[in-house]
Parts: C-alpha cells; structure tokens; sequence
C-alpha cells in the first residue's frame, strides 16, 4: 500500500515553517528556534460496541518552531501502526482476527513552561487528519475510514548543553467511534536558533 502523506508530510511541515518565519517581524524572529525530530513508541486503540482492543507499535516525524521559552506551533506525521484484536462473532461461531491501521498528520499549537534549566513541561493541542483501515479475516477487503479531529498531549521535554532534545509525550485524540485512542512516544529533536 502506497501512503502518499508519508512522503507528503516533511515537506508540508518546512513549507509551513519556513512561511511563518518570513511573514515574521524581525525582532520576533531573533527569538525564534527551529526543531525537528524522529519517535517511537506505542498507541492503544479501543471500541467498546464491537469489543475491540489492541495495541502496537507507533512512530514519528515532526517540524516546529518556538517563540521564546512558552509559545510554539508544530506539524507531523503519526503512523499508529495496526492493532489486532479478535471480535465476537454470532453464537457459537468462531471469533474473527480485525486489524486497524492507522496514520495521520497533524498541526499544533504548542505550549512551554520551563521547570529549569534543563526540563520543560509542555501541553499540545491540535487538529489530525487521519486515514484507517479495518481488515476483517478472513474477508481480504478492508474497510476505510478517515476524519479529522482533536488532538490533545502534554509531556516532558529534556535539553542537555547542546542543541539534541528528548521528549517524552502522550497524546489522545478526540475521535466518534473510537472510545479510546492515544499514543506515547519517546523522541530525539535537533533545534538550531533562527535569525540570532
């Protein structure tokens, strides 16, 4: 299966980035750090009508920029992975295998509170644009959804002496028919200052 926004994203995310800080005013970009970095992680997906839950493994990519210690606004990709899970069938019948892959990209406005030095607290909150596939064994066909919706998270974000990150995150998106979706990822960022 081709996922043309995986290619898409990167792209999307620096041109996005790089117009924000041209229609900046100068003394706004002296203040300004560029980042971007790579996750890994875990997601859980849930749906209570069709008794269904599962997990797997998660990863990311993402580009943002900040004003100052507090303000900032983020673009990326999350692929979910696909979770598995086996489903009640009529009675006295056998279960069926359902799998539900998942990704999407999302923009964020993101929010910074420095603990210290070195430790900052940070809260997120967003739209996603997300696309799903159900497959239903042994049935080949699968079933596509896609929608956009809230994404919320907060987390950690770790800076030693130099300009690598490590943050540490959890994030829920607000979606209809899901009953619980979220994701925690842990991700290495490079940032570099803009315009000092």
């Amino acid at each position: 299966m081709t996922r043309l926004p995986i290619r898409r994203m990167p792209a999307l995310a620096g041109l996005l980035v790089l117009a924000c800080l041209a229609l900046a005013p100068p003394a706004l970009r002296a203040e300004t750090e560029v980042y971007g970095g790579l996750g890994i992680g875990y997601s859980t997906f849930q749906v209570d009508s069709i008794d269904f839950e599962g997990s797997a493994f998660a990863n990311r990519q993402f580009l943002g920029f900040t004003w100052g210690d507090y303000v900032g606004v983020e673009a990326g990709f999350i692929d979910f992975g696909t979770v598995d899970d086996r489903i009640a069938n009529q009675p006295g019948q056998q279960s069926l295998n359902n799998g539900i892959e998942t990704w999407g990209y999302n923009l964020s406005v993101v929010g910074r509170y420095p603990l210290n030095q070195e430790l900052h607290a940070i809260a997120k909150l967003g739209m996603i644009r997300w696309d799903s596939e159900a497959t239903l064994e042994p049935f080949p066909l699968p079933a596509k959804e896609d929608g956009t919706d809230l994404l919320f998270g907060i987390g950690l974000d770790f800076r030693g002496s130099g300009r690598f990150h490590v943050r540490v995150e959890c994030e829920l998106v607000d979606i209809e028919f899901a009953d619980s979706w979220w994701v925690l990822t842990t991700s290495v960022m490079y940032s570099f200052p803009f315009g000092r």
